[in-house]
């Protein structure tokens, strides 16, 4: 354990920066509650966390393969054993976590994401942001625009979920890696969102040409996932950085239209977000909307208690 220790400190990879830093920090913060992230996922986590214990020292570990690296290394450590701590991954397309339930948090959705793009979290944007009341008709036409869109949203992307799944699904069964890196947003192109319509423009072989390095996904197992998703919980489900992605597109639609044409919106929102909404600001901008699921106020509960 120990040369790994150190393999793990002399290597470039962000879980082993995320190590040093616990180790570096534990001694002098030792009454702290240490939490370890997936890359920015703290911007959802730590508002709920605060509403238990100020002292927080949020990590960023990268990734969840990264966050339980971690874990795995600091708990086979009884020097460590005395620290208050927490682990928070997000479940992805992978079957339950079923180590330990203690100190891991897995989202009970695909990611974090998944929590931002709800009608609920739409309803308290066109309130607190857009300055709507219940009554308005510009806030019944945005809710009609958002379900609507949503809806049309998932549909488009089943295809591209479905296909990821299956890889993930054979590096899980098999270890060989999916060869497909993906990126925040949906590869461009792929899907059209207008307020009028969500359209998608691709196939199968769309996407291979895209993932040329793919895993080949027999046909059977993708036949099968395509049927599942066409029937699950897409709002869950699906892959959460897409929806959020959604999610902004559809609010930037929004605020143009009642600026310039008002075909839907018959009065200009005086909303700015202060420069680009990305993903990252748009995790921490409308954290306070994004859902809480009971889950993680049970885990947060027993463990700041602990």
């Amino acid at each position: 354990m120990t040369s790994y220790i150190e393999q793990l400190r002399q290597s470039k990879d962000k879980a082993a920066v995320a190590y040093q830093e616990f180790t570096l920090s534990a001694k002098k913060y030792i009454n702290y509650f240490f939490c370890f992230f997936e890359g920015d996922d703290n911007a959802y986590y730590v508002p709920r966390i605060k509403k238990l214990t100020d002292e927080i020292y949020p990590i960023n570990c990268g990734g969840r393969d990264k966050v339980l690296k971690v874990y795995e290394i600091i708990s086979n450590q009884e020097v460590y054993n005395k620290y208050s701590k927490a682990f928070f991954i997000d479940r992805d397309f992978n079957r339950q976590y079923q180590n330990n339930r203690d100190l891991i948090f897995e989202t009970p959705c695909y990611s974090i994401e998944n929590l931002y793009v709800n009608q609920s979290v739409f309803e308290q944007i066109l309130i607190h942001d857009f300055h709507f009341s219940r009554n308005d008709a510009n806030f019944k036409v945005c809710i009609s625009l958002f379900n609507d869109r949503f809806k049309e949203f998932n549909s488009s992307v089943t295809l591209f979920n479905s296909w990821y799944a299956c890889l993930i699904q054979v590096r899980n069964q098999t270890g060989k890696q999916t060869g497909a890196q993906l990126e925040e947003n949906l590869p461009k192109g792929l899907v059209d969102i207008t307020l009028q319509a969500v359209n998608a423009n691709y196939d199968l072989a769309t996407i291979k040409q895209i993932f040329p390095e793919s895993t080949e996904v027999d046909a059977e197992i993708f036949d099968n996932k395509f049927t599942e998703f066409q029937n699950c919980d897409a709002e869950l489900i699906f892959r959460g950085k897409y929806q959020l992605e959604f999610l902004i597109t559809l609010l930037q639609l929004i605020i143009n239209d009642s600026k310039k044409d008002q075909l839907y919106v018959k009065s200009k929102i005086n909303y700015s977000f202060d420069g680009v909404l990305n993903h990252k600001r748009a995790l921490s901008v409308f954290t306070n909307y994004a859902s809480t699921p009971k889950s993680l106020n049970d885990f947060l509960k027993k463990i700041t208690n602990n």
